[in-house]
Formats: C-alpha cells, sequence, structure tokens
C-alpha cells in the first residue's frame, strides 16, 4: 500500500432556459417512453440544481441553463476547488512545503512541522537520507513541534471515526495521519508494504481490529496522538536506515525561537502536482491542511480555522466572487451551503487549471465529484467540440437521500446530450 492507495481514501450562449419547481418529480421516468430536454432532466433533479454556464458568451447570455441557481446546498466535496483556486492564488503552483529538522549537541533531533499534506514514509525517507548525508548517525530523544497548527485543532466535519477520510489534521503528520497494516486469519500482523514501517501504535491497533485483510485506519484518539504516531513513525524509519534512536519521543513541544537549522526538508512535490491528486483521490486531509496552512502563512503561526476563513475572504474579494462561509476545506462539514451561481463563479476563475480536475470521455468533461451520506454534487467542465478553451461550467448540486449514486452521473449524460453532442441527422 503506497502513497496512492492512502490517498484514495473512503468518501462521505442564448436565453436562460428556466424551470420552475413545479411538475418535477424525483422519480426515474418510463425508460421505453423518453421524456424531452428538459423534462427528462428535472425528472431526475428534483429538488436539486442545475446551472450550465458559458462564460465566453456576451454578458447576459451566458446562462444556457438555470434551476434553482440561487438556492443554497450542501456542496461536499466539490468544495475542494475553491480551496485549491485559493491556494493557488496565495501559495502559488510552484510552492513547496517545508519541514525543519534540529540537531542539539545532546544529540536530542527536533522536528518542526508546517503542515506539508504529503509527507509520506517515502518523502520522510527522503529527508532521513539528507540527515545522514549531512552527518546525523544517532539520536537521543526525539522532540516534534507542531505548534505552526493550533493545539488541539478539530475541524468542523470531523467526527472522530477509524475512516482514513476522517484524519485530523497537523502541522507534522505523517501518512495523512493513517495506520496501515495486514492481519492474517489466524491475527497475525504485518506491514501494509515495505515502506511503512509496524508502530507500536500500530500494532496495538491491529490488536483490536477484528478480521483479516490490508487496513487502513485513522487515528482518531486524539490529534497528539497523531502526533505521536509521527514521531513513531520517524524513529522507526531512522532506525531502519540505520540511525540507531536510544531515548524517547516527545510530542507537545515548542522547539527554542534562537535555533540553528540542521536540515530544512523541502517536499519533492510542488503544490500544483499535491492540487492535482487531493482533486483526483478527494483527500480531506491533503485539503484541509491547506486550508489551514494558508492561514497560518498569510496571518501567522498558529494556523486557526479563523485564520483559514480569512484568506478565503480575500480570495473571494480579490477574484470578485460571491463569498462562501466554509466550515472546512474539503466539504466534510455541513455548515458550509454555496449555491450554484457561486461555485460556477469559482469555476470561472479555475477554467486554467481545469486539467487538473479529473477527466472522462475522451477530454470531454472535467469534473469534480461530492460525495456523503445524502449529498451528491458535480460540478466541471464540458468541452465543446472544435471549441478549444472555450469550455461551459456545469454545477449539479443534490442534497436528500431520495437520490440514488447514479443520480448525477444521469444527468451529466443529459447536459452532455443537450450542450455538446452533434446533432443528430434531421435536425
Amino acid at each position: 500500500m503506497g502513497p496512492e492507495a492512502l490517498l484514495a481514501a473512503p468518501k462521505k450562449g442564448g436565453a436562460v432556459k428556466s424551470a420552475k419547481n413545479s411538475g418535477s418529480q424525483s422519480s426515474g421516468q418510463n425508460k421505453s417512453d423518453p421524456l424531452p430536454w428538459p423534462q427528462n432532466l428535472l425528472a431526475l433533479l428534483g429538488d436539486g440544481a442545475v446551472l450550465v454556464v458559458d462564460h465566453h458568451a456576451p454578458q447576459g447570455a451566458r446562462e444556457l441553463y438555470a434551476h434553482n441557481a440561487e438556492k443554497f446546498y450542501v456542496p461536499a466535496s466539490i468544495l475542494k476547488i475553491v480551496t485549491a483556486g485559493a491556494a493557488l492564488e496565495f501559495l502559488g503552483p510552484e510552492y513547496r512545503f517545508k519541514t525543519d529538522f534540529l540537531l542539539t549537541k545532546n544529540h536530542d533531533l527536533w522536528v518542526v512541522g508546517y503542515g506539508d499534506p504529503y509527507m509520506v514514509s517515502e518523502e520522510l525517507a527522503r529527508a532521513i537520507k539528507a540527515l545522514q548525508e549531512r552527518g546525523l548517525k544517532q539520536v537521543r530523544n526525539i522532540y516534534i513541534d507542531a505548534s505552526y497548527f493550533e493545539r488541539g485543532l478539530i475541524l468542523d466535519g470531523n467526527s472522530q471515526t477509524r475512516s482514513p477520510y476522517d484524519a485530523y489534521n497537523g502541522a507534522f503528520s505523517v501518512n495523512f495521519n493513517t495506520v496501515s497494516f495486514k492481519k492474517n486469519k489466524k491475527g497475525a500482523v504485518s506491514r501494509a508494504n515495505d515502506r511503512i514501517p509496524l508502530t507500536p501504535f500500530a500494532q496495538a491497533l491491529a490488536a483490536k481490529t477484528k478480521g483479516s485483510g490490508s487496513f487502513s485506519l485513522n487515528i482518531s484518539e486524539s490529534p497528539q496522538a497523531a502526533e505521536e504516531h509521527a514521531g513513531q513513525l520517524l524513529k522507526a524509519q531512522l532506525e531502519e536506515a540505520g540511525v540507531p534512536v536510544s531515548g524517547q519521543i516527545f510530542a507537545g513541544h515548542t522547539a527554542p525561537e534562537r535555533r540553528r537549522v540542521f536540515y530544512r526538508h523541502v517536499s519533492s512535490r510542488p503544490l500544483e502536482e499535491v492540487l492535482r491528486d487531493l482533486l483526483k483521490y478527494s483527500n480531506n486531509f491533503m485539503t484541509n491542511q491547506i486550508f489551514l496552512a494558508m492561514g497560518a502563512e498569510r496571518f501567522g503561526a498558529p494556523a486557526t480555522l479563523e485564520k483559514a476563513q480569512m484568506v478565503m475572504s480575500e480570495y473571494f474579494t480579490i477574484k470578485a466572487l460571491p463569498p462562501i462561509v466554509m466550515g472546512d476545506g474539503s466539504g466534510l462539514s455541513r455548515q458550509t451551503t454555496v449555491t450554484a451561481r457561486q461555485m460556477a463563479e469559482v469555476l470561472k476563475e479555475m477554467e486554467p487549471e481545469r486539467f487538473l480536475f479529473t477527466s472522462k470521455d475522451n477530454g470531454q468533461v472535467y469534473f469534480k465529484t461530492g460525495t456523503m451520506s445524502d449529498i451528491k454534487t458535480l460540478a466541471g467542465y464540458l468541452e465543446r467540440p472544435g471549441e478549444p478553451g472555450r469550455p461551459l461550467s456545469f454545477v449539479i448540486l443534490l442534497n436528500g437521500a431520495e437520490y440514488r449514486n447514479d443520480a448525477r452521473d444521469k444527468i451529466l449524460d443529459i447536459l452532455k446530450a443537450e450542450f455538446i453532442s452533434p446533432p443528430s441527422a434531421g435536425e
């Protein structure tokens, strides 16, 4: 199980064509009697929202279809598009997260984290190799300084489950604050892969986990437990690299203000690559790491929800976007609500970066999904044949337990047929 497996955590112009709620129905139509446009759409849409916009058309002729476009809905993971847009604006596509390592005369190793969202075991191994090249031969105690983020910070929407999508955030977090292991039918525990050591925390969790197979579970005890586990991983990887650690792990400490950095590790991946992965795999942890780190970068440590919200407010102002009050950066928080028009304006700003989105249908569609138990959303771009660089933006917002998982995909198929498919013969 490598970084990609850990990333793929389970989830939670013309004139405007407008439709009224009356006459729409949430049940599917008789397949033997297909409905014409837009009744075919409304039969699936119910109380949901759909908006299709041509941002390249003249003002006043941009909305090609609008239904419930001003109504507020919980967006789920399409909110990641908003956070990604702000990150590109304030940090830049080439931004790389850093992690500082300090070494005392007594061979104590301090780790000072700054919220790297992609500090996986492979990245930690690169840092350890660089430390060895600079002369690190032994370590007494390991001190973790995660004070760049507010202590004990828990964002709204985190429900403290074992699911990887629900992991805590922290300034120094490894492997997305998840634990991975294998367990056979006899109860024997082994590594999930060669790169991830079995830490004491992982072994204790495996002993309490029923069943057999491969497991990837998040550290739901507390943010402090996640911080301590990051220290355990560092110790294990140091020892496997030939650097003995004789002392203990101390989490929750703050490094001296006057300090000499023994080694500053800079992430091997620029922000643009990180954003591509978090959009593809819909990784909540990575998104919220960036969301929080932006707040500390702009307004000083420690990172807090309020500072992250201030950054987002600044982004909306700079881009002249309708503001969105965000309970978190990933879409887990149900305190966040958006309208289809708000999301369409964000899509307008993100259009040059649409290639960071997942694509399908031979590049006809670039999209991001949002899924929770009773929420199905979809937002992205429809590429018009013969018109490169002039995509349509679309937003689909469905809130309610009555919607099937494939409802948004069926709605998208209808939009594709109406707006980007070539007309059939005789039309």
